[in-house]
């Protein structure tokens, strides 16, 4: 019975061992992955902010662009106009020269009913009289003469939305 338990202890032991031995190359694969993941991170972080900064230039040489070919005198500086068309896209182009021809564009914001034409009319008494049997149906002045949704759509006008 006592060699079967020293059997056993060497075979628990032979497993403890194994098992340490598992433990330890997997934190050392877990540490080399963490130490790719840790670059990666930089080398995103980085290209992120190279990125970031080459489309904060475009922007701004497009943003010189438009003020060029909106405010300047083309006949002055020729090179300057040329760089200007290379660096716009032809969208840009074109919005950038209609703005110098035609001036800034005004959007319908500012657009809003003052008035209605509705509110020239105003309610008029009548007196209804018949000879029939069933009676005549009258609506009183003093309810306006338009239906609730014409008044909704009147006061959203009014309102400008």
């Amino acid at each position: 019975m006592e060699w079967l338990w020293l059997i056993l202890s060497v075979v628990g032991l032979g497993l403890l061992w194994l098992l340490i031995i598992g433990m330890e190359k997997l934190t050392q694969r877990l540490k080399e992955h963490d130490e790719i993941r840790k670059v990666t991170a930089k080398n995103i972080a980085k290209r992120t902010a190279e990125a970031e900064a080459e489309f904060m230039e475009q922007q701004y040489a497009k943003a010189n662009a438009k003020d060029f070919i909106e405010h300047a005198d083309f006949e002055e500086d020729s090179e300057k106009l040329k760089e200007a068309i290379d660096t716009l896209s032809s969208e840009e182009l074109v919005h950038s020269m209609a703005k110098r021809v035609f001036g800034a564009t005004e959007g319908t914001d500012g657009i809003t009913a003052k008035q209605s034409a509705f509110d020239q009319v105003k309610p008029k008494k009548v007196l209804a009289k018949g000879d029939s049997i069933a009676p005549v149906k009258v609506k009183s002045a003093e309810k306006p003469a338009l239906s609730k949704s014409e008044q909704k759509m009147l006061k959203k006008i009014k309102q400008g939305d």
